[in-house]
């Protein structure tokens, strides 16, 4: 009867195979997982850096703020700063608010090319936006980049176009300030604090 030896070197080989077998396939599985995750940082970063280079490359400056009549009108100078890319007016927004005896908010939100009281340009209509140095008559409605405007708001709520909360009128009394943000539809925005010092037309307000 023949004799069947058992060889442990042999075992201890097949074994040590199975092993570094199980190394390979962990570190591919791993180099794969941190390849994939450094494309997808990559992408983010890249994503990340356009979106601010966007924002940073298209401002909206607010130069000046003025009281424009003595009850809810202010006037103000923008200057639209982008990487040669125009802008439509309807598509520039702005909110103004404030805060009556600490704890009523008033707010009222629209478009740079909507002043529903601005002055009278004849055929029933109001001037809304202007480039500077030309008359409230030659509205327009696309900025340039590099051009300064003028543009008014109405104070009151969004529930009440006629009102006067956040106006002149109403900031002088109550003594307090107001906010004004505009924001661009591309990224960028401007926020001022309007703050009534001297209560006449045409006084700063910034």
């Amino acid at each position: 009867m023949r004799r069947i030896e058992h060889n442990e070197d042999g075992a201890v080989g097949i074994d040590l195979m199975i092993t570094y077998v199980g190394i390979v396939i962990m570190m591919i599985v791993i180099g794969s997982t941190a390849v994939s995750m450094v494309e997808k940082m990559g992408q983010q970063t890249q994503h990340t850096a356009l979106d601010a280079n966007k924002e940073a490359g298209t401002k909206m400056i607010v130069v000046g703020a003025w009281i424009e009549d003595g009850y809810d009108d202010f006037l103000f100078m923008i200057e639209y700063q982008s990487q040669g890319k125009n802008v439509l007016a309807q598509d520039v927004e702005w909110t103004l608010w404030c805060v009556e005896d600490g704890d009523t908010l008033h707010y009222r939100s629209g478009t740079i090319d909507d002043w529903i009281s601005g002055p009278p340009i004849g055929g029933g209509e109001q001037a809304s936006i202007w480039e500077v140095g030309t008359d409230p008559s030659d509205t327009v409605t696309e900025l340039e980049s590099g051009g300064r405007y003028f543009f008014g708001i109405d104070g009151g709520t969004n529930t009440n176009n006629f009102g006067e909360e956040c106006g002149p009128t109403f900031l002088h009394e109550e003594g307090i300030t107001a906010t004004l943000t505009v924001n661009l539809p591309d990224g960028g925005s401007n926020t001022q604090i309007l703050e009534i010092g001297r209560f006449e037309v045409g006084a700063p307000v910034i």
